[in-house]
């Protein structure tokens, strides 16, 4: 009898204790379960962290890049000014890189303010220009301001063309050495201009442009 309770003791003592190691199992397995999950979202946390660090650093080399060819591009126009008008103290400009792209580099000609013959309207005032991109950059944007005078050489009206521009079927940039052209038959046209103005009696200004990134 003794010998029976002896054995019933210990089967009750192993019972316990497997139960005990199958909780700390389950505890064990939970712990793993959870910082596999903790884990995945730090590792997913991390990679939008890298993609945004690349992303941050790929513009800041963008920009860098950008200052530079600024910097190189205002050395050249200070050098062409200087050579374009020897004895003047070019230290006093104090413009933009685009001023002075435009007042440099680029070539406004045969610029023509007349009335056109319109199928629908008739006798209309318009103009007609070419543009020579004299640089070395390529420009993604121009935009042009026509300026109409009367007798006096007063401003009486104006308009503002886009002749170069991303939405332009054939010239959305104009590269260095490039001409922007109308075709023949093909003119700008100008309704805010009053009777009185009198043809050709106008003058065009380059009003801005934008360098292709």
């Amino acid at each position: 009898m003794k010998i029976s309770r002896w054995i019933v003791g210990l089967l009750v003592i192993f019972l316990l204790a497997g139960c005990v190691s199958q909780n700390k199992y389950d505890m064990l397995e939970k712990e793993k379960s959870d910082l596999s999950s903790k884990f995945t979202t730090a590792t997913a946390d991390l990679n939008i962290a890298k993609k945004k660090s690349d992303e941050q650093a790929k513009e800041l080399a963008e920009l860098n890049q950008l200052r530079t060819e600024n910097e190189q591009l205002k050395e050249k126009l200070d050098l062409y000014r200087k050579q374009a008008n020897p004895g003047v103290d070019t230290s006093q400009y104090n413009t933009t890189v685009e001023e002075e792209y435009i007042n440099n580099l680029i070539q406004v000609y045969e610029f023509k303010a007349k009335y056109f013959d319109s199928l629908l309207d008739g006798k209309v005032p318009g103009v007609t220009f070419k543009i020579k991109n004299k640089g070395n950059k390529t420009l993604s944007e121009i935009e042009v301001t026509v300026y109409f005078k009367d007798a006096n050489g007063n401003n009486i009206a104006e308009e503002s063309y886009l002749p170069v521009n991303d939405m332009d079927f054939d010239y959305k940039e104009l590269k260095p050495n490039y001409t922007f052209q109308l075709d023949s038959d093909h003119f700008y046209t100008s309704k805010t201009v009053p009777k009185e103005w009198k043809a050709g009696n106008a003058e065009i200004k380059v009003t801005q442009i934008k360098f292709k990134d």
